[in-house]
């Protein structure tokens, strides 16, 4: 399940589409497409939208949040995910945009998770139980101190 949507997007970076969509290139009909394509547009909000549970199960929420149960939330986190990737149309198309990599995006989008959690509660996004002991591996590079 993605949040956002292609036309949410499109609303974002609307200079990139034609006449407000995003359009796949077909060689049969010499329609040249969007840049990035709707097939792109698409994958991104997957991609995008999976990152974005991994920082919600990260602060212990169910994943996906489902917007007739949580209208809010949903909204808030569909709107997030659409602005991550119309700054990826808006990258396609050599304009440069806040995300400086997707590592720095993953670690901006579970911090503003976080701060928003309260917030998620109060619309009622569910949390699992939390277990005694968080599970985490530790990476150890050789020559630094623990």
């Amino acid at each position: 399940m993605s949040y956002g949507s292609a036309a949410g997007v499109a609303g974002l970076a609307r200079v990139w589409t034609l006449d407000g969509g995003w359009v796949d290139p077909v060689d049969a009909y010499n329609i040249r497409g969007t840049n990035p394509s709707l097939t792109t547009v698409e994958s991104w909000l997957d991609n995008v939208s999976d990152q974005m549970d991994t920082c919600l199960q990260a602060n212990w929420f169910n994943t996906p949040i489902i917007e007739a149960d949580s209208p809010t939330a949903f909204g808030s986190v569909s709107q997030y995910v659409n602005e991550l990737v119309a700054n990826l149309a808006r990258e396609a198309n050599g304009v440069s945009s806040a995300s400086a990599s997707p590592g720095k995006t993953l670690q901006d989008m579970c911090k503003w998770v976080e701060m928003n959690a309260d917030s998620f509660l109060k619309d009622g996004v569910t949390q699992t139980s939390t277990p005694n002991k968080k599970t985490q591996a530790k990476v150890r590079v050789l020559g630094t101190l623990p």
